[in-house]
């Protein structure tokens, strides 16, 4: 278990809620507190991450789709066969064939670009309900209010920033310039997200401290793994200059975006 929560930086208890839930198959069991697990839950349980985080689908959901994507999982053989994104492209083909973007995806997608351009005190529940095409009482099926649904986008943030970090990176490994420039311009799309809820965070409203620290360790835990330059100061350098430059791609003038004195980058935010 702990090989498989090294590999995979899902905890031991989600584990073994995804074993209960059937979405594994069960591991080896060797004597009465020991099992043994193989390739099949490394590659697993980095899939119901991946539809978890990127999809928002739920454990139900995920319990339905997994038969249908993967009919002989349980006697499947070790394969490394798991790539995140082959799954997802297999994945937005078979919901998109399917039924489309369901109504949670739509709200997520209509946020995301809702709290890009306007900031989060602009934007209503309205506004994104009407993006979406969905009508305003069927938000609430979705999510709690628009501070959870800014939750969830700027989550998306923190995944897709450092994936398409990781992508366009290669097989690296980068310089402090080159690695700040592709960062910048990676995040620029999405730094609006990101300057609302540091300086929320730094006001201290609840929540956001928590989501904030997320974001930033999955976009140091990107380039940490793609810089040339060893050190934990050069990536934090890294992640000061990239948001400065993306804050400068997306506006002209930085100081018209507020909240970039306010982002202090730490391994998890108070």
């Amino acid at each position: 278990m702990s090989e498989l929560v090294e590999r995979t930086g899902v905890a031991a208890a989600t584990v073994r809620y995804y074993l209960a839930a059937k979405l594994l198959p069960p591991p080896v069991k060797v004597a009465a507190n020991r099992f043994l697990y193989d390739e099949r839950h490394v590659e697993l349980v980095r899939l119901v991450r991946l539809l978890r985080e990127r999809r928002g689908l739920s454990l139900e959901a995920i319990g339905r789709l997994l038969p249908e994507l993967l009919p002989d999982l349980l006697g499947q053989p070790p394969g490394g066969v798991f790539r995140p994104e082959m799954w997802g492209q297999l994945l937005a083909a078979h919901t998109q064939a399917v039924s489309g973007p369901s109504a949670g995806e739509r709200l997520l997608e209509a946020g995301l670009g809702a709290f890009a351009r306007g900031g989060y005190a602009e934007v209503t529940i309205d506004d994104v309900c009407r993006s979406a095409g969905i009508a305003k009482g069927s938000f609430y099926r979705h999510y709690a209010s628009k501070e959870e649904l800014f939750f969830a986008a700027a989550a998306v943030v923190g995944t897709r920033t450092a994936a398409a970090f990781a992508e366009h990176a290669g097989d690296g490994p980068l310089d402090l310039d080159p690695a700040v420039a592709l960062l910048a311009d990676v995040l620029a799309p999405h730094v609006a997200i990101v300057l609302d809820l540091a300086s929320l965070a730094a006001r201290r409203r609840a929540g956001h401290g928590r989501v904030l620290g997320a974001v930033v360790l999955q976009v140091r835990d990107s380039v940490r793994a793609k810089l040339g330059v060893p050190g934990e100061s050069n990536v934090d350098d890294v992640l000061r200059r990239a948001l400065v430059e993306a804050v400068r791609l997306a506006a002209e003038e930085p100081a018209a975006l507020p909240g970039i004195a306010e982002l202090q980058v730490h391994d998890s935010a108070s």
